[in-house]
């Protein structure tokens, strides 16, 4: 599958610089528990990036993203679309594992966002699939439920936007599975329409954020704006 992509390695080389620039974080509190910074990983060139919530205990430990349970199933739901972990680039909102694997807090998205936009600037992916509710209100700068947006097909600048279910919310309930499979296809059937997305559903392009992301993405490194500053 990576055979069809235009190799571009200077972005492995920013992506490399840009994890020794962060990988000692201490902007929250995260850090006093964490064992290891989970940057993310996959493919530098990736069409596809997968943006979750954060770190569990295995990753944590791992120092990779979706490596438990949740990990497995992506794995197996790429494989279903013709992909694998090789082809696409997974992170997360939060770097650092909270404890309990409780959820995320404000202050915690807001001190890491930052670098989710950083990664996501230096791949220029072609679809941003935004794993359940944490990443899909910062990718598309909103307040609504994972629900009303499931689905969903949106447009920022280049890249199409794609929220679905995290695969955690699956792992249990067949009916929930069913319709992580259905939205895996429409990943696939964006990727080979990506010309013409709008061959696969309505497209809703969403203004003026490229510019706010290209804004966070560069106070990751060069620190000119406070976390959680609205940057318009």
């Amino acid at each position: 599958m990576t055979a069809l992509y235009k190799t571009d390695s200077t972005k492995r080389d920013r992506l490399k610089e840009f994890y020794y620039q962060i990988k000692d974080c201490r902007l929250c509190e995260l850090y006093k528990t964490r064992i290891n910074f989970v940057f993310g990983s996959g493919n530098s060139n990736a069409p596809i990036v997968f943006a979750g919530e954060a770190p569990g205990r295995n990753e944590d430990l791992q120092g990779k993203p979706f490596v438990g349970q949740a990990g497995k199933l992506l794995d197996e739901l790429l494989l279903f679309i013709g992909f694998n972990r090789n082809d696409v680039f997974i992170a997360n909102v939060l770097k650092c594992r909270p404890p309990e694997n409780r959820d995320p807090s404000t202050i915690e998205i807001n001190k890491c966002k930052n670098y989710l936009f950083k990664q996501i600037e230096i791949i220029s992916p072609m679809i941003i699939c935004t794993l359940g509710r944490y990443s899909t209100q910062l990718i598309l700068n909103t307040s609504a439920n994972i629900s009303k947006l499931r689905g969903k097909i949106f447009k920022i600048g280049k890249s199409i936007v794609l929220p679905i279910n995290h695969p955690a919310a699956a792992l249990y309930t067949p009916s929930k599975l069913q319709v992580l499979r259905e939205d895996f296809k429409k990943i696939r059937d964006i990727f080979d329409n990506y010309e013409h997305p709008e061959n696969v559903g309505e497209i809703t392009e969403v203004y003026g954020l490229e510019r706010i992301y290209k804004a966070r993405a560069d106070s990751a490194v060069a620190g000119e704006a406070e976390a959680g500053e609205t940057l318009v």
